[in-house]
């Protein structure tokens, strides 16, 4: 399934691609914790992104907790395609879900 927004990424500035509401979504919560489920198993605490997608690539990929660093705080290259699960811990609510889950 992909995003009603969906483009192909070509040169030049990015363009949304299938985890842009995610992208967004964590772009709007910049300095809230926000947990994420990975595929992997782990769950990420992020606080704040730095976005981009490359050429070619369908899902968006993102740097967590380093605009600007968070003492204690993992940093780590994130691909939207594995993250299942955003969630505000604070108010115990899921904010975003994959949407081919």
């Amino acid at each position: 399934m992909r995003s009603p927004r969906y483009q192909e990424q070509g040169l030049g500035e990015m363009v949304p691609g299938r985890g842009i509401e995610l992208v967004e979504l964590l772009e709007s919560r910049d300095g809230r914790l926000t947990l994420l489920q990975l595929a992997d198993g782990r769950t990420f605490r992020s606080f704040n992104i730095a976005a981009g997608r490359d050429l070619g690539e369908e899902w968006e990929d993102f740097t967590a907790n380093i605009s600007p660093m968070i003492e204690g705080e993992d940093v780590d290259w994130i691909s939207t395609a594995d993250v299942l699960t955003a969630r505000d811990p604070e108010a115990s609510e899921l904010l975003y879900r994959r949407a081919d889950l």
